[in-house]
């Protein structure tokens, strides 16, 4: 996303670590590398360019111009967010604008699905319902970025940086290569990167099933692509994105919960840790719930099914981060919880009843999946 200085950043990305050995011996690109950018130009005047390749991308920023006097109609949400899917389709790109409401969390509303040709500018006027000024879309050609390796540095006298590497396709940037030298497990770290002496792109990495980054002696390999920014006395309809001077690991968190560097999020530290327990137990909660609504069982058959797949799941894993555990134990209760209060209700006993309510469980547990996903 972008802040209100139209910084680029990524909040608790969740980025899985590479496999070794592509630290070594990077895998040949699939994609070219992109030659075209999306063009986001705003009435306030502010333009933001997109790295636009054949391979599906989106962002959203929460910072856009709004219609002065513009009243929310009752029952809706103000606009958080203004949201653009693209892709590259044959010489066009392909857009999908959206707004998010109330706050990242998806889904978006649609609001215009457009074919931005050379040479071509489209408004998007449909904004305008949601109280968002147009903006117009155009496309620009990219020229190469300048191919020098950004100084990469860490906080933590344990975290080495083992490996700085280019890449070209199908977007530029770097690949870099942290090892735990320490005797704990890394649970975060931060990362904070500077063109000069302005932020650029801010990256917060963790696991997505709430279990250490890196142990001890193990490696950590990571992407950072530069995908967008502003333009810079470049010839018109032409951009190049501009290299990461500085890539600063500014913070580390041990699975001790012990932090060494200054974190800008402390306050998400156990947040994250938790968030990724329990999203890898509603992940396993609604496919258990899919799976019993699936089969032909009625009544009181189907609602011991259910309860016989729940007991199954696993209350924690032991490799997870303590706070995460917590959150898997805790998340599978509340569902328990759910299935004995049906259980004691009246409904329960009538065969009919039973189905229409696990289909009404399953769709409240995939609604609270979605709201834990990132944006």
């Amino acid at each position: 996303m972008l802040n209100a200085l139209g910084l680029l950043i990524v909040i608790a990305t969740i980025a899985p670590a590479l496999p070794a050995a592509a630290a070594q011996e990077p895998a040949p690109e699939a994609v070219a590398a992109a030659t075209v950018a999306l063009v986001e130009s705003w009435p306030d005047g502010r333009t933001n360019y997109e790295l636009t390749s054949t391979r599906h991308a989106s962002m959203w920023t929460p910072v856009f111009p709004r219609i002065d006097g513009y009243v929310v109609p009752q029952g809706s949400v103000r606009v958080y967010a203004v949201q653009f899917a693209r892709i590259l389709v044959g010489s066009a790109i392909k857009v999908d604008v959206s707004v998010l409401l109330g706050s990242a969390q998806p889904p978006g509303v649609p609001v215009a699905s457009l074919m931005i040709s050379p040479g071509s500018h489209v408004v998007v006027e449909g904004l305008r319902k949601f109280g968002v000024q147009p903006v117009t879309l155009s496309m620009a050609r990219v020229t190469p970025m300048t191919p020098y390796l950004p100084t990469v540095f860490s906080a933590s006298t344990r975290i080495e940086i083992s490996r700085v590497e280019l890449l070209t396709a199908p977007y530029p940037g770097y690949r870099i290569t942290l090892r735990n030298l320490g005797a704990e497990d890394v649970s975060t770290f931060h990362l904070q990167s500077y063109r000069g002496g302005d932020k650029a792109l801010s990256t917060l990495k963790r696991t997505d099933d709430g279990r250490p980054l890196m142990k001890p002696g193990e490696s950590y390999t990571f992407d950072m692509n530069i995908t967008s920014g502003g333009g810079r006395d470049l010839p018109p309809d032409t951009w190049s994105p501009q290299p990461i001077d500085i890539v600063d690991i500014e913070a580390v968190r041990w699975a001790d919960g012990t932090l060494e560097g200054v974190s800008p999020y402390p306050q998400l530290d156990a947040v994250v840790e938790a968030q990724s327990g329990r999203r890898l137990q509603l992940r396993r909660s609604v496919e258990a719930l899919r799976a019993t609504v699936a089969e032909p069982a009625v009544g009181a058959e189907l609602l011991s099914a259910l309860e016989t797949r729940i007991a199954a799941l696993p209350d924690a894993d032991h490799e997870q981060l303590p706070g995460a555990q917590a959150a898997m134990r805790g998340t599978k209760a509340v569902l328990v919880s759910d299935i004995a209060r049906f259980r004691q209700s009246p409904a329960s006993r009538s065969d009919a009843a039973v189905r229409p309510w696990l289909t009404a469980l399953l769709a409240r547990y995939e609604s609270w999946l979605t709201r834990m996903l990132p944006p």
